[in-house]
């Protein structure tokens, strides 16, 4: 999926006053044919996904079937935006926007905890994550030199939804 840049929430073009609802996306491929740059990366994948990831509250006491369960679905999610093609080889270096749209906001740490699901879905499959689609090498430092930026927006309640913005480096 791609969009206008004129509308992408971290360009430094975008006004402030932008709508996060009003972007508009295109098929996988249109963003590989016309990168979009982003703080010295190019826009590799734009994912629209139907559901607002969880607090670090909500998974950190899970049963790990309960949390391999979560994070197929967050799978799930992924293949469904990616439409069904997964890349032939990982980006080696990414950076990552993630935009949380749901009722009410989290604190920080709640946030950016509960992004591991959906972490773990872009990252290589491995045999202590076989649900990785191989978008990212890995999300460690080395391959992902900067945490997730993250914002978080509000909706109406049963509308939450994730906006996952993946830069080349």
């Amino acid at each position: 999926m791609a969009l206008d840049c004129a509308s992408h929430p971290a360009s430094a073009d975008a006004p402030e006053s932008a709508s996060v609802c009003a972007l508009t996306f295109a098929s996988p491929t249109a963003s590989a044919a016309s990168p979009i740059a982003h703080r010295g990366g190019i826009l590799r994948y734009s994912l629209l996904l139907p559901a607002a990831t969880p607090s670090n509250n909500t998974i950190k006491d899970m049963h790990f079937r309960a949390y391999q369960n979560m994070r197929q679905g967050w799978r799930l999610m992924v293949l469904s935006a990616l439409k069904g093609g997964r890349p032939a080889a990982p980006i080696q270096r990414a950076r990552l926007v993630i935009i949380r749209h749901s009722a009410g906001f989290l604190d920080w740490d709640n946030a950016l905890g509960g992004l591991k699901p959906l972490l773990d879905c872009l990252v290589s499959a491995s045999k202590r994550n076989p649900d990785g689609l191989g978008l990212i090498a890995d999300d460690n430092p080395i391959a992902m030199p900067e945490p997730p930026y993250m914002r978080q927006q509000t909706c109406r309640r049963g509308q939450g939804h994730t906006e996952c913005y993946i830069y080349e480096l």
